[in-house]
């Protein structure tokens, strides 16, 4: 009987275990997700400090970047918020 309990009672903690590894698992890409976007900002920002230094070659080319990390800071949030709900 003793046996059968344990057996019970180490099969419900795996199987707690396990159901709550893709929950975990969420939570961690919601934060790299929101790591990447976060880097991707300070890519933004520096590519504006450096359009206003810069002559006019430079200023477009640092507009793009620019543009390029805001869009990809917007898409890494999004994705981490999506991971959140996905994960509660």
């Amino acid at each position: 009987m003793k046996k059968i309990l344990l057996a019970l009672a180490v099969s419900l903690t795996a199987f707690t275990a396990l159901t709550a590894l893709p929950a975990n698992a969420q939570v961690a890409k919601a934060a790299s997700e929101a790591t990447d976007a976060a880097k991707h900002k300070i890519d933004e920002k520096r590519a504006d400090s450096e359009a206003k230094k810069s002559g006019p070659v430079g200023k477009v080319v640092n507009n793009v970047k620019s543009g390029y990390h805001h869009n990809k800071s917007k898409n890494s949030a999004n994705k981490a918020k999506q991971a959140l709900k996905d994960a509660g």
